[in-house]
């Protein structure tokens, strides 16, 4: 009974949220961690708004960020990683032996 509704719900999530698509560059995990720790910060920010309201803006941008993150899929900052080159470019070194 529970394990059909925890079915339920992962195939409504990888269904609805999780699509993927030609600018997707994040996991599915990544994915679903972002939009949780997302949801989770952005809640906490709502509910600080009154006492501290630094502190609250703060984690409503943050969380607003995560949770854009992990349902659009992408990422500015993994695809510039992933597009620059990791250290020096090999150099190939020939000699001729006579």
């Amino acid at each position: 009974m529970i394990t059909d509704k925890i079915e339920e719900v992962k195939n409504t999530l990888e269904e609805v949220l999780l699509k993927e698509d030609i600018y997707t560059n994040i996991g599915k995990t990544e994915r679903i961690l972002s939009i949780a720790s997302g949801t989770y910060i952005f809640l906490k920010g709502i509910r600080n708004v009154f006492s501290s309201p630094l502190i609250a803006t703060t984690e409503l941008v943050l969380g607003f960020g995560l949770l854009q993150r992990g349902i659009s899929g992408y990422c500015s900052i993994t695809e510039k990683l992933e597009c620059e080159p990791q250290g020096k470019a090999p150099i190939l070194v020939v000699s001729e032996t006579v």
